[in-house]
């Protein structure tokens, strides 16, 4: 079988797609940097640093594996433009889980979001999926925004702890989307 990345690169050409790892880790955070002000202020979450993005890159659901996660770094014109985590089987066997698909913030507002994101469709059913589920919490509006016009719709709503301490103990409403393929 295909594999997520290879699927991926396929249906990016232009695009180079690497695993993130210890050589590109800085290239990665400064992705996740850029959006402090945007997904970071919005959803309380703890400020992107090497260590919590070194933590992501073994962070699984349960009954996964490493060989079912695809942690990647998306560059376009030899620009880091995005950092991508799929996971292959969760929650059932047909669902590829959209861990974080994020880019830049000097490449909001340019359609790359939705480039990326049919691609990622493109490669999910390459691979088997028959069916996407995500995590965005409710206050993330521009996030929530773009995958509604993306054809996802919301599954459940379940109360997300604020472990970090980042949202003053305070719990968010984090959503569950679907989309069928």
């Amino acid at each position: 079988m295909t594999s997520f990345m290879q699927a991926l690169t396929e249906a990016l050409p232009g695009w180079e797609i690497e695993p993130v790892a210890e050589g590109n880790l800085t290239q990665g955070l400064e992705i996740l940097a850029s959006n402090r002000e945007g997904y970071y202020a919005l959803t309380g979450e703890p400020a992107p640093t090497l260590q919590n993005l070194r933590e992501d890159l073994t962070h699984l659901p349960p009954g996964r594996s490493l060989c079912d996660k695809s942690f990647l770094l998306l560059s376009f014109d030899g620009k880091a433009t995005a950092l991508m985590d799929y996971v292959r089987g969760y929650p059932t066997e047909q669902t590829g889980y959209i861990g974080l698909l994020i880019l830049h913030q000097n490449c909001h507002r340019q359609k790359l979001g939705t480039v990326l994101f049919q691609a990622v469709e493109q490669a999910a059913r390459k691979t088997g999926a028959r069916r996407l589920e995500l995590g965005c919490f409710e206050a993330n509006t521009p996030g929530l925004s773009f995958w509604r016009s993306n054809g996802f719709k919301v599954l459940r709503s379940c109360i997300h702890p604020d472990e970090s301490g980042a949202s003053q103990g305070n719990s968010r409403c984090l959503l569950v989307l679907e989309k069928n393929l």
